[in-house]
């Protein structure tokens, strides 16, 4: 009874096939974030599993349920200038009860001095809430990435890809008066593989925010100023920076109309365009709703997106325009001009004198701002005396 006990305990252990660990391990492709690790392949193995961690570090990061035809892996998100250490072992069924001790210990250390960081760091435009960080290029860079943070603090903001040979880059949304670090990093192929470590600090200080008086100036001209005519209605509105951002806008006319009856949905009814001191758009403007007396009109960019709308009527025997700007986030413009350019839409008044356009505008902070500008009309007429009534009769040529 003992002796068939004994062959009971023992069978299990003896029913197992041998399961070897790989050997001839040695690591290539170092970089400064990644390795490749290689082994010969054994046969028998269900799959296989690495543990590698930097020399002297208290926990491993594993590689799981490796194929067991592969004979290297790739390991990323490693640390730059560091000492690893990896082993693997076999896994030889899929309960992972039947595995190969860990293989003796291959080394590595990250590091690729042929990929050097970018140098020539500079900063420019330097703005209450906005810089401009500049790097030397390097001709072998497929592209290069941007991060800063507040000098001292521990949380980076990112930005790029930025495309070589472009070698700048906008840092948005900074506090005004606060010194800033940033660096740059090239990769040198379509991959995050072979990538420089972070380059040198450069620094920079914010400046102080001084916001300018709200005051915007807006001028409305007429193509054609004889009566009863259609005519190009252009609208411009230009601040200063550092000016309070425009919020809600309404012009409205003492005279004239927009002809509905000649746009259905869709059609082009002029164009827009936006500058600023960081960008530049372009747009159509299209019918969206139209009504008798009311449309929507939509702002379209190149790529036919919808960037914006606002709303056309007649309103009170003239004309009213009514928009409303999105809060960006920080209500102070760096600079604006604003022009929209209604095509022919706008018919004149079918009178002679002045013609009122009456602009009132809210910032987003509150601010209030009105103005008037007049042009004058004039009618293509001549005053013959009907002699039997003795009443005016006014010929049009």
């Amino acid at each position: 009874m003992k002796k068939l006990l004994f062959i009971l305990l023992i069978c299990p252990f003896l029913s197992k096939g041998q399961c070897l660990y790989p050997a001839n391990l040695f690591s290539s492709n170092i970089n400064n974030y990644n390795a490749t690790v290689n082994w010969t392949p054994v046969s028998g193995v269900y799959s296989y599993k690495i543990k590698y961690k930097v020399v002297g570090a208290a926990s491993w990061s594993y590689k799981n349920n490796i194929n067991p035809s592969l004979s290297i892996q790739l390991l990323s998100n490693l640390q730059p200038l560091s000492d690893y250490v990896w082993h693997i072992r076999s896994h030889c069924d899929s309960t992972n009860s039947n595995n190969s001790p860990w293989s003796p210990a291959n080394s590595f250390t990250t590091s690729n001095l042929n990929h050097s960081a970018p140098n020539g760091l500079n900063t420019t435009n330097i703005n209450y809430n906005n810089a401009i960080a500049n790097w030397s290029s390097i001709a072998t860079a497929n592209r290069y990435k941007v991060h800063y943070r507040i000098y001292g603090t521990s949380t980076w903001f990112n930005l790029g890809p930025v495309y070589n040979p472009v070698n700048n880059i906008l840092m948005p949304q900074l506090q005004q008066n606060t010194t800033y670090e940033w660096q740059v990093m090239a990769y040198f192929d379509s991959t995050t593989l072979l990538a420089s470590l972070w380059s040198a600090s450069d620094t920079f200080t914010t400046a102080l925010f001084v916001p300018a008086p709200f005051n915007p100036v807006v001028n409305n001209t007429l193509s054609n100023l004889q009566c009863n005519q259609p005519s190009e209605l252009t609208l411009i509105v230009t601040q200063a920076m550092n000016e309070p951002d425009i919020g809600e806008t309404e012009i409205t006319s003492s005279g004239g109309y927009f002809n509905f009856g000649s746009i259905n949905t869709g059609d082009s009814v002029g164009y827009a365009n936006m500058t600023t001191a960081t960008q530049s758009i372009s747009s159509t403007l299209r019918a969206g709703l139209v009504f008798s007396n009311f449309a929507i009109i939509n702002s379209y960019d190149s790529t036919g997106s919808l960037i914006g709308f606002f709303t056309v009527e007649n309103d009170n025997g003239g004309i009213k325009v009514s928009s409303s700007s999105p809060n960006d986030g920080n209500n102070y413009t760096s600079g604006l001009i604003s022009e929209i350019r209604f095509t022919n839409l706008f018919v004149t008044p079918p009178y002679e004198g002045n013609l009122y356009f009456y602009i009132d505008i809210e910032s987003e902070l509150g601010d209030l701002y009105s103005s008037t500008d007049t042009v004058s009309i004039w009618c293509n007429t001549t005053s013959v005396i009907d002699v039997k009534n003795n009443i005016p009769e006014f010929i049009y040529f």
